[in-house]
């Protein structure tokens, strides 16, 4: 697939190319001798619109075969486990579908799938999200998150009610008192009515990325509220597009922060596609094994977890 998305680049760029050069020819290419060389650019054209058609049908081919892999590549790999599922705000619905579907593949049970508010990542909300966050702080025994940060206060709490070790993993009283009082601040949503709290955390999260005042803040505040919640996880994997590992993206931030180091989270720029589906699932499963890492594409090159690494 890496090698796919180099070929389109590279066509894309020949393309933009072609662009330029008719853009400053104000019309067709001219030779040096000042002859017309309109049939070259025709050729030429032609050669990339087939470039182009042969690059198309080879992604829906990887594509497919990927999809009929992946229930036998799926197989056992979260047996016994129960998931919590958390969504940042601008994931789509096909994204958190796709990867529900992945996890009951994979012999994993959903324990909860959580969608976060809007207002959970706005900095313009922090003292609203404070103010319910301390409230439920009082439920927790004591304990305490080192800071008074309201997101990284909420990310205690958000971990009290919905993840667990596996010595403990009924949907306690604190814990619904805790879930009423978040969805009571119309902090998150639930899919369903819990039972149990997921012992691994699969964090799905949009591709904003760049230098801009927003998007740096909301990748921030995650940061901060992943500092506290992914301790009380078995192990955590943040999943973005491939974006998410552009400058100022959410995972090019954690990889510069302490926010998550240290802790056993991984990372995938992989998508939710049948292949990224795919990539968390390892990922996730190989930071229950101790070995969390950085996966998708980084620095331009694919990186692929153990069980996915396979020989030439």
């Amino acid at each position: 697939m890496s090698a796919l998305r180099r070929h389109l680049v590279a066509v894309f760029a020949a393309c933009i190319t072609l662009a330029v050069g008719i853009a400053l020819g104000s019309g067709p290419l001219q030779r040096a001798d000042g002859r017309d060389d309109t049939a070259t650019l025709e050729a030429s054209n032609s050669t990339l619109e087939d470039q182009l058609h042969s690059a198309r049908a080879a992604n829906v081919l990887d594509a497919a075969l990927v999809k009929s892999l992946a229930p036998s590549l799926l197989q056992n790999r979260l047996t016994g486990r129960a998931v919590t599922v958390f969504v940042l705000p601008g994931v789509a619905g096909p994204s958190i579908a796709a990867m529900r579907a992945a996890i009951q593949q994979a012999g994993g049970s959903l324990a909860v799938v959580v969608t976060l508010a809007a207002d959970v990542v706005d900095p313009g909300k922090k003292a609203y999200v404070g103010s319910v966050a301390s409230s439920s702080l009082h439920r927790l025994d004591g304990a305490g998150t080192g800071s008074d940060e309201a997101f990284a206060q909420l990310g205690l709490v958000l971990a009290r009610a919905y993840v667990a070790p596996p010595s403990s993993q009924q949907f306690d009283d604190t814990a619904v008192k805790i879930d009423a009082e978040l969805q009571g601040a119309k902090l998150v949503t639930l899919d369903a009515e819990p039972t149990v709290r997921g012992t691994a955390v699969v964090v799905l999260a949009p591709g904003h990325h760049g230098a801009d005042a927003a998007s740096s803040a909301r990748n921030v505040i995650t940061g901060d509220l992943l500092s506290t919640l992914s301790p009380a996880a078995e192990a955590v994997v943040v999943v973005t597009p491939e974006t998410g590992r552009y400058p100022g993206g959410l995972l090019d931030i954690l990889s510069d922060t302490d926010a998550v180091n240290g802790l056993n989270v991984a990372t995938t720029n992989a998508g939710t596609s049948p292949t990224g589906t795919l990539v968390a699932v390892y990922a996730l499963t190989g930071a229950l094994s101790g070995t969390p890492g950085e996966f998708g594409v980084v620095d331009g090159l694919p990186v692929l977890p153990t069980g996915l690494r396979f020989a030439p």
